[in-house]
């Protein structure tokens, strides 16, 4: 995934206040800045990626089911909530087949 960044527009030198403790800068403009627009971009590493895939389709949800956290919640308090090794290899292969890897 990569994003292209537009550059910020320049500020003129007379826009800028300069006092005693900065250093004086050129008054000269910048040509090349003035006349061709730099972009920059950014890639995202793959984790990066899949974490935006993930918050987006959190975002996109219809919510949390609070009768269920709370049920699992207390599970976990009185230690009896456990997960089949197999239902959890499950839902990691659905998680990672979703996301393309």
């Amino acid at each position: 995934m990569t994003n292209t960044i537009p550059s910020l527009p320049t500020v003129s030198s007379s826009a800028v206040m300069n006092d005693s403790s900065t250093a004086p800068t050129s008054t000269k403009p910048n040509a090349a800045a003035e006349t061709a627009p730099q972009t920059e971009a950014v890639t995202l590493s793959d984790a990066a990626q899949t974490t935006t895939k993930l918050l987006s389709a959190a975002q996109q949800s219809n919510g949390v089911d609070q009768t269920t956290v709370a049920r699992i919640r207390n599970a976990l308090a009185s230690g009896s909530y456990n997960v089949a090794p197999e239902d959890l290899a499950q839902a990691m292969a659905t998680v990672l087949k979703a996301t393309g890897k």
